[in-house]
């Protein structure tokens, strides 16, 4: 009987057969549609994207299936290794895995229309707020990059940049945590898009119905009582608005716009800019800090992004720099003691400029 198979792309061939449309995680286009036969061209085109992992139709009994399904979850747990020896992920691995089993659940439970409960999700989230609140400089990698999972690990990704935000903000724990979960869940709709019981069918281009994630986010939410607090609602549903009124679904503008959402719209942005799904972007993370500090105001809320940016600095972790010595260098974390003075791994040592009067950054090498 026919299946899906989850290859990836070194092994796929010529005139394999792809299983699912294949959508762009940051402007929701189809990239490819289900069904479409794959040749080199497009197997290339892919590469430069790096999207690594396609579904293929195949032929394969239960058995054989099972084993497919267990090894593409095993690459799904996969996690980055630190970008230096001694350098702590943001979050740890262990508490990272746990997010990711909890909500990869809750979501096939959601899929199957079972009874949902949430409280291993929110024990996990508590655990991520009480152990981020702590931490004074922040190492914001970002976390692990989307070669597989793309839901899962954008929702995990987005929800601990929130936290960070919130941090800054000095917002407490009571409102962390809501926070956390509105940015987990700000994508859930996606897995519905074929959903007669949620999709407006009478849309008539596939962007049409791709926009609709945040209202069908909020319906699924509301409608199963997964979520019952107004704000994690609303802040689903109005992810997408701009600060200027330009956005979706409502054209909300400012303060209008619902707070947490204001906050997971700037941590959804930055991690799908940096990601390896990103269509043809793949920007680095100072790249992707100056695109959206380009749209403040605009697309999003200076209050935040000055928060933001207190977050990351002005050189955010992974940005490779020249030092005024000729050496070349990366950012592995801020200082705490200003925006320009980051903590830097050269050569295997870690320079903190805040300490360094002679050393400074000359450059970025994007």
């Amino acid at each position: 009987m026919a299946a899906i198979e989850w290859k990836p792309l070194e092994d796929i061939k010529d005139g394999d057969i792809l299983a699912e449309d294949l959508y762009d995680g940051t402007s929701f286009k189809v990239l490819l549609s289900k069904g479409t036969r794959l040749n080199e061209e497009i197997l290339k085109n892919l590469e430069k994207r790096e999207i690594l992992w396609l579904p293929i139709e195949g032929e394969k009994d239960e058995f054989e299936q099972l084993k497919t399904s267990i090894d593409f979850d095993e690459e799904l747990l996969k996690v980055e290794e630190p970008i230096a020896p001694g350098i702590k992920l943001a979050v740890p691995d262990e508490m990272y895995r746990g997010i990711i089993t909890s909500f990869k659940d809750l979501a096939d439970q959601l899929k199957l229309g079972e009874r949902i409960d949430t409280e291993a999700v929110e024990r996990t989230l508590g655990s991520v707020v009480d152990d981020l609140i702590t931490q004074d400089q922040y190492v914001v990698n970002l976390f692990r990059k989307h070669v597989s999972g793309y839901l899962y690990k954008h929702g995990i990704n987005t929800s601990i940049l929130s936290i960070m935000i919130g941090c800054t903000l000095s917002m407490s724990r009571y409102h962390l945590i809501p926070l956390a979960k509105a940015a987990l869940f700000h994508d859930i709709g996606l897995m519905f898009l074929k959903d007669p019981q949620y999709v407006d069918i009478g849309k008539t281009s596939n962007r049409d119905k791709l926009l609709q994630h945040t209202t069908i986010g909020y319906k699924v939410l509301s409608s199963k009582g997964i979520i019952e607090s107004r704000e994690i609602l609303d802040a689903v549903l109005e992810h997408h608005e701009k600060f200027d009124g330009t956005g979706i679904p409502f054209e909300k503008k400012g303060d209008d716009i619902n707070f947490y959402a204001r906050i997971l719209q700037v941590a959804d942005a930055y991690d799908s800019l940096t990601s390896t799904t990103s269509e043809a972007l793949s920007l680095t993370p100072y790249q992707a800090l100056k695109w959206i500090l380009a749209r403040s105001g605009k697309d999003y809320d200076p209050y935040i992004l000055n928060a933001f940016i207190r977050v990351l600095g002005m050189y955010p972790t992974g940005t490779k720099v020249k030092l005024n010595d000729g050496k070349v260098g990366v950012v592995v974390r801020t200082s705490g003691a200003g925006l320009l003075v980051p903590v830097v791994l050269v050569d295997d040592f870690l320079i903190d400029l805040s300490k360094e009067k002679d050393i400074w950054i000359e450059s970025v090498i994007e």
